[in-house]
């Protein structure tokens, strides 16, 4: 039986209610199917599915109205803005393609009571792809949260704009700079960002100069017209930072100071200039700064990161590539990783080249690092960042710079977002979720660069986010001083193989089997879910199915909850193990575990065994011999409320997030040839594995 298509074409002011194709076969009964009413908008990256996980993150709410209506509907972020203003929808059976007054469109079409489709740009797929997924209630649109109330400098000023100002460093290289100016005689302060992504920013420019200051967006090297042969690892930006601001400082109008701001890497391009320590720094402000290159990117602890040939690929030539089309997640499995940008069709990437020659800790990875020379910052730092954000380095910038005598003043923001926002969390955090970065540098920049009494330097230097209680609170320090380090200890019947086997976690020391064991296979390593494309490495998502099948993995729970338990601060395990190889990883994660069933990660740390003894020398295991690992286990604010549970799950490998151990001993990264490893977690008196989790007295 051959079933009827049916197509309308639905315009402003038309009936929304489209009738289905007949479902199920000879027999079914007609489906009746609307857009009419409220749904949550969730976005992927792709134009088409990759091989692997998929990242949807519901970034977004739609509402379709009724005939009566006078216009069809519209898709927004959860802040409001519109991201598809539908004036036309088509219906050709299970086929929808939702289109705006310009050249947005939606192809979709019908999976059920879903609409799920491709994002496109006159015609062709933009690299998005789209899920409407019913909801029941008005979407409630999330507004900025004043984290910091109080006066800020208002728009009051008029703007021009110069896309193309050369500033020539000290050894005569040409970088250029796009300038936002307020209209008047000033003096101004002036907001620089160093960027090697977008340096024409239109938005923030306006922002600032409006509010009257100057705002430069400066290209470094090897980024679009400023000079040098190729973007590289930022072997100049400590001197060109200081050229930068120290040349910022005299632009007509200035008044001599300067604050730095820029997210991720353009952050840690705030801290390489504020190293160098220029005289007219007056403050910086980066969010989610990228931390020092072996806690981060390339290597986390000294574990190359795969995943981060998505920013080598974004970044192979002077301006910025598309890779949402990239199919990162199949490629990731081939060996050598040392060629993973040519078999993706990247070419030559000579910055992943220089990245795989330096496998271990040495003086390359030590030059380029913020904490090298974190002794010489003299500028007041404000650092915003989520506990979700994988940048890294603003915990760790703070700990590092408080331990200086005499440090300037450090003040660091903890929300609940990720590297690019709470968009892409899931849950629901309430009305504080959302913090505005821009006001927060606004009210420290009016400070430090214009002189206000505004009272930023007077109030506790930390503000965190609690997950579970979802509110913002202010500490006097980070670490929190009243935290009770708390070892929860792994225990077994000796077959913690899965959530279904018999591991548990304990405040009592443990008892039971002294071993549990598991098998190591490369060709097949245990999955970390992450969409390759996102650069996003540090979500929560449901690692429940992975905890149940994967046999690769032990997994300790601990009875439901009775009381709430708050976790703020920075976490440790301690793991005593033994492998049959010669090298290996130790991955140990933190999850929890709601009632419905779901375990969502918490954070998670990763141990090479070779570098057990530093990170800037190599030692290889004795076959066998048991041996201990103290790994870091990142940091996290949140209450594990009643009737959750903890859990901690042991592999050797979360790939692709880490690259994988081969076993052998030798260049994991340039290496095809791997062995499979057996191993031991040993969980006795005499060897009690353990995370170390700071809970905070309630």
């Amino acid at each position: 039986m051959s079933l009827p298509a049916v197509s309308r074409t639905l315009a402003i002011g038309l009936a929304i209610p489209l009738a289905a194709a007949f479902l199920g076969g000879c027999g079914s009964k007609p489906t009746t199917r609307t857009l009419t009413g409220e749904w949550d908008a969730y976005v992927a990256l792709g134009s088409a599915p990759g091989d692997g996980f998929e990242g949807w993150r519901r970034m977004g709410f739609a509402h379709f109205a009724g005939a009566d209506s006078g216009f069809a509907g519209t898709i927004r972020k959860r802040t409001g803005e519109p991201m598809l203003t539908v004036t036309k929808v088509t219906a050709t059976g299970d086929s929808l393609l939702l289109a705006d007054s310009t050249a947005m469109s939606l192809a979709a079409m019908w999976h059920g009571d879903t609409v799920a489709g491709v994002m496109r740009t006159n015609g062709v797929p933009s690299g998005r792809r789209m899920r409407l997924v019913r909801r029941s209630t008005p979407f409630v649109v999330e507004q900025s949260y004043a984290l910091w109330p109080g006066a800020v400098s208002d728009s009051t000023y008029a703007v021009t704009e110069d896309t193309a100002v050369f500033m020539t460093t000290r050894d005569g290289a040409k970088l250029v700079s796009y300038i936002a100016r307020p209209v008047g005689a000033g003096p101004f302060g002036v907001v620089l960002q160093r960027t090697p992504y977008t340096r024409i920013l239109h938005p923030a420019g306006r922002y600032w100069a409006s509010r009257g200051y100057i705002f430069v967006a400066q290209h470094v090297r090897g980024r679009d017209i400023s000079d040098g042969a190729e973007f590289g690892d930022y072997d100049t930006d400590v001197r060109d930072g200081y050229d930068a601001v120290e040349w910022a400082a005299t632009l007509p109008g200035a008044n001599g100071k300067v604050g730095m701001i820029g997210h991720s890497d353009e952050g840690r391009l705030a801290w390489y200039a504020a190293v160098s320590a220029p005289p007219h720094l007056a403050a910086i402000a980066p969010s989610a700064a990228s931390g020092d290159p072996w806690r981060i990117v390339p290597y986390t602890d000294m574990v190359f990161s795969p995943i981060n040939v998505s920013w080598a690929c974004l970044m192979r030539a002077r301006t910025l590539q598309n890779i949402n089309d990239l199919d990162i997640g199949t490629a990731m499995m081939h060996l050598p990783l040392s060629d993973l940008p040519q078999k993706l069709g990247c070419g030559q990437v000579p910055l992943w080249d220089r990245w795989i020659a330096h496998p271990s800790l040495d003086a390359y990875w030590r030059a380029h690092a913020v904490t090298t020379n974190i002794a010489k910052v003299r500028a007041p730092v404000l650092q915003v960042s989520g506990w979700y954000d994988d940048s890294r380095g603003p915990i760790d910038y703070t700990m590092a710079l408080q331990q200086v005598p005499g440090h300037p003043l450090v003040r660091v923001v903890m929300g609940p977002g990720a590297h690019k926002g709470v968009d892409y969390v899931a849950g629901d955090f309430g009305p504080q979720s959302r913090v505005e970065t821009r006001r927060l540098q606004l009210r420290w920049f009016d400070h430090y660069l214009l002189g206000k009494d505004n009272g930023v330097e007077r109030e506790p230097p930390v503000d965190i986010f609690v997950f579970g209680d979802n509110v913002w609170r202010k500490e006097a320090a980070w670490p929190i001083a009243r935290a009770v380090p708390t070892a929860w200890y792994l225990a077994s019947g000796g077959s913690a193989n899965t959530s279904s086997g018999n591991g548990r976690l304990d405040t009592l020391p443990p008892t039971g089997a002294a071993v549990d064991t598991f098998t190591y296979d490369p060709a097949k390593p245990t999955p970390y879910l992450i969409d390759s494309r996102e650069l996003e490495t540090s979500l929560n998502e449901d690692f429940s199915t992975l905890n149940a099948t994967r046999r690769d993995a032990l997994v300790f729970t601990s009875a439901k909850l009775q009381k709430p338990i708050e976790v703020t601060g920075n976490m440790r395990a301690t793991l005593w193990a033994a492998t049959n190889a010669r090298d290996t990883d130790w991955n140990i994660m933190l999850l929890d575990v709601f009632p419905d069933g779901h375990a969502e990660r918490v954070q998670d740390g990763v141990a090479r065994a070779r570098f057990r003894k530093g990170f800037d020398r190599e030692t290889l295991l004795t076959p066998g011999a048991i041996e201990r690992y103290d790994i870091d286990v990142w940091f996290t604010s949140r209450v594990f409320l009643p009737g959750h549970q903890l859990r901690v799950s042991i592999s050797s490998a979360l790939f692709p997030k880490y690259d994988r151990n081969l076993n052998t001993g030798g260049n994991n990264e340039r290496d095809s040839t791997f062995v499979v490893a057996h191993q031991r977690i040993l969980h006795d008196a005499a060897h009690p594995s353990h995370v170390l989790l700071p809970v905070i007295p309630r």
